[in-house]
């Protein structure tokens, strides 16, 4: 089997930028979140934001998981997935398949952002608790510290912070896929409401967007940012420290 590299993430944390990156190399079969239909959308489900939509036995966790494992027979694949959708079928045998990296953002940043598509989001999809309890659990697993990135490190000092990316994980740095030009990414289409900046983006850049609703002016934000923070903050002690 091929090497299966996943990244970790929240909703909101840039990670479909570096999901980009990945496509822009040519060298990996990139996977947008499968993990999303086990979690919204197969007879397993565990939320019903999308009941409307009609569950699918093929979703369902096993059948996902082995399809993910078949797919790597004959090539790399990377996934970019969120951790809270496996929450509880994270055990040795789940873990002993992938290469785990995670990638983290100050929740001041994802939580507005988030906010402003679905402004019903709960501390769940929020993600910040059960991404580092997949961190704990993974480095518990590893017996090491899995290689972790801080999403203003990508934005700011995008070359730095793929080329230890690159290094920590084993595979060579391509500076040709850190820029799209005016090609559009390849963004599924179900998702593209949630990435009209990233459409626009020719490479690695801040989004300056302003007009987010304030923590400070929401108690439902402000509830979220404090209970998410610490989390946050625990893992950004782990992260790789770029120069």
């Amino acid at each position: 089997m091929k090497k299966i590299l996943i990244l970790w993430a929240t909703l909101r944390s840039t990670s479909t930028v570096f999901e980009t990156m990945m496509r822009q190399r040519g060298d990996f079969l990139v996977l947008h979140e499968p993990f999303s239909f086990y979690f919204y959308r197969s007879e397993e489900r565990k939320s019903d934001r999308y009941a409307q939509i009609e569950v699918n036995p093929a979703y369902n966790f096993e059948s996902l998981f082995q399809e993910l494992i078949d797919k790597a027979q004959s090539r790399p694949v990377f996934i970019k997935d969120m951790a809270y959708y496996i929450c509880g079928r994270a055990n040795p045998t789940f873990l002993s398949h992938f290469e785990h990296t995670f990638i983290i953002r100050d929740p001041a940043k994802s939580l507005p952002s988030l906010f402003a598509i679905w402004p019903d989001f709960s501390l769940n999809e929020a993600g910040y608790a059960e991404l580092y309890r997949l961190f704990e659990l993974t480095t518990a697993f590893l017996g090491k510290i899995p290689p972790t990135i801080d999403s203003d490190d990508l934005v700011q000092k995008p070359e730095a912070t793929i080329k230890a990316y690159c290094n920590a994980v084993g595979i060579p740095f391509i500076p040709n896929a850190l820029e799209w030009g005016s090609k559009a990414p390849e963004i599924p289409k179900w998702v593209r409401n949630w990435h009209t900046y990233l459409l626009s983006a020719q490479g690695f850049q801040e989004n300056n967007k302003k007009n987010y609703v304030s923590i400070e002016d929401n108690d439902r934000l402000k509830q979220a940012y404090e209970y998410c923070l610490p989390y946050y903050q625990k893992l950004y002690e782990h992260r790789l420290r770029i120069e």
